[in-house]
């Protein structure tokens, strides 16, 4: 094992149900934080309320008809749902603390989630290419998409557990047809302790980045996140 690397902490960030607007204005601030050495690699772990976003490739026929209005932002893929019921980790990393491997990071990413199902009885898979992402045989469970900035990376995935999948019915999710989606509750037949997955899920990524995630509290951030935020570019 690096030496460097057995030593990293990093922050965790959980904020629960939290706008989608806001969040991403967290992030924002937290990548200019990250970059100027405030910050340390961040986990922002939380849901959303209903909404559709669309990345840097999104098609216009996939979102056409969907009845929330689309927020336009800077991550790879085509459009998604978030809402209740999903768990959403967005990473602020330093990449350069990871050895500028994109492809790894991005596989970091689904194999935490492939693990962390595993440990609950859902047997899921990765797939590359034009269908990145979780999957469970022939259905999507979680999708992952990011930016990078200078190293720093932002945007994250989402991974269904209790989401109610006829959300997805107004859009095609990344470009493929809406009953392609699954979710942990589906694939179980109940319900997902949220908190307990998200606990799992930590530990899964602390272990492939080799990194002690610490809590921290919204409170310790908010000033600095808000002041950090304001007429901030990517």
């Amino acid at each position: 094992m690096n030496d460097l690397y057995s030593t990293h902490y990093g922050w965790l960030l959980a904020t629960g149900r939290t706008d989608y607007k806001r969040a991403l204005a967290w992030q924002h601030s937290l990548v200019k934080m990250r970059r100027e050495g405030i910050a340390r690699d961040t986990i922002l772990i939380l849901e959303h309320p209903p909404v559709i976003t669309v990345g840097r490739d999104g098609h216009d026929a996939n979102y056409s008809e969907c009845k929330l209005e689309p927020v336009f932002i800077e991550r790879g893929g085509d459009v998604t749902y978030h809402g209740p019921g999903q768990l959403v980790a967005y990473f602020i990393f330093n990449l350069t603390r990871h050895g500028r491997d994109l492809h790894k990071f991005m596989e970091n990413l689904q194999q935490g989630i492939v693990d962390a199902f595993a440990e609950i009885g859902i047997t899921a898979a990765i797939r590359e290419g034009d269908h990145r992402g979780v999957w469970v045989e022939d259905k999507k469970i979680a999708s992952v998409g990011v930016a990078v900035k200078n190293w720093i990376t932002f945007h994250g995935v989402a991974t269904n557990l209790n989401t109610d999948l006829k959300d997805f019915l107004q859009i095609n999710p990344c470009g493929l047809e809406s009953d392609v989606m699954t979710s942990a509750s589906q694939q179980l037949g109940k319900d997902v302790d949220l908190d307990r997955f998200s606990q799992i899920l930590v530990e899964q990524y602390a272990r492939l980045f080799v990194t002690e995630f610490e809590p921290v509290e919204l409170e310790e951030l908010d000033e600095v996140l808000e002041s950090q935020s304001g007429g901030y570019e990517i």
